[in-house]
C-alpha cells in the first residue's frame, strides 16, 4: 500500500493539525493568533501552518458542524481550496453574519448577552462609530441608527477566536483532470435531462 507523506512546517504559536477520531475524515485546524470578527466583516484567521502535498492531491478547507450550528460564523469560501503547488499559510476566510445594528437580533441569538446588557454595553450613533472605524462621514439618511459596543469598543455581536480554537477543518481529496474536448453539439453525448438552477424545485 502507498503511503502519501504530507510535509508542513509551523509558526510559532501555531498547532498542527489534528483528527478528533480514528475514522474522522477530516482535520481540525487550529487558529495560531488570536483574532475578533465583528459583525458583517469577513477577516483571515491565520493557523501558522504550511503544506506541501503530492501532486495529485487537494485540500479542501471545511467549516466544523458544531461551529456552523451554535453560532454565525461562516467560512466565506467553502470549500476553500488549497491547491497541491501552494507553499503559503493556510488561512481561514471567516464571515462574521450577524448584523451591525439590530441588537435585538443579536440578543435573540445570544440571549445570555442580556444579562447584565447596560453594564457591559454603551449605546452610541451609527454615524460616530462609522467615522471613528470607517474615516468617513456616514449618510445622513442613516445618522439615526444606533450600535451597541463594549469597553473595548467592539460592537454586539463581535465574534472572538482565541489561538488554539479549533476553527475549520483540513480534508484531502484527489481532483480529476479531464482532456478537454471542444465539439459542435453536445447532442448525442450522454443524457440531457435539461433545467438546472432549481428547476426541479428547492
Amino acid at each position: 500500500m502507498n503511503v502519501d507523506f504530507l510535509y508542513f512546517t509551523l509558526e510559532d504559536g501555531a498547532k498542527a493539525p489534528e483528527r478528533s477520531s480514528d475514522d474522522a475524515a477530516g482535520y481540525d485546524l487550529f487558529a495560531s493568533e488570536d483574532v475578533a470578527i465583528r459583525p458583517l466583516e469577513t477577516v483571515l484567521v491565520p493557523t501558522g501552518i504550511r503544506i506541501a502535498m503530492p501532486p495529485s492531491m487537494e485540500a479542501q478547507v471545511r467549516p466544523r458542524s458544531g461551529l456552523s450550528l451554535r453560532t454565525t460564523l461562516r467560512i466565506a469560501n467553502a470549500p476553500g481550496t488549497i491547491d497541491a503547488d501552494y507553499r503559503g499559510m493556510v488561512g481561514i476566510i471567516c464571515q462574521n453574519l450577524l448584523p451591525l445594528t439590530d441588537p435585538v437580533a443579536v440578543l435573540m441569538k445570544y440571549p445570555e448577552l442580556a444579562v447584565n446588557f447596560s453594564t457591559h454595553y454603551t449605546m452610541v450613533s451609527a454615524s460616530d462609530y462609522f467615522e471613528k472605524n470607517m474615516k468617513q462621514s456616514l449618510p445622513s439618511d442613516l445618522t439615526s441608527q444606533k450600535i451597541a459596543v463594549d469597553k473595548e469598543g467592539y460592537p454586539l455581536g463581535t465574534y472572538f477566536i482565541h489561538r488554539g480554537e479549533r476553527i475549520a477543518q483540513l480534508v484531502f481529496t484527489r481532483p480529476v483532470f479531464p482532456y478537454w474536448k471542444e465539439t459542435s453539439s453536445l447532442e448525442g453525448i450522454g443524457r440531457d435531462r435539461g433545467g438546472g438552477f432549481g428547476s426541479t424545485g428547492l
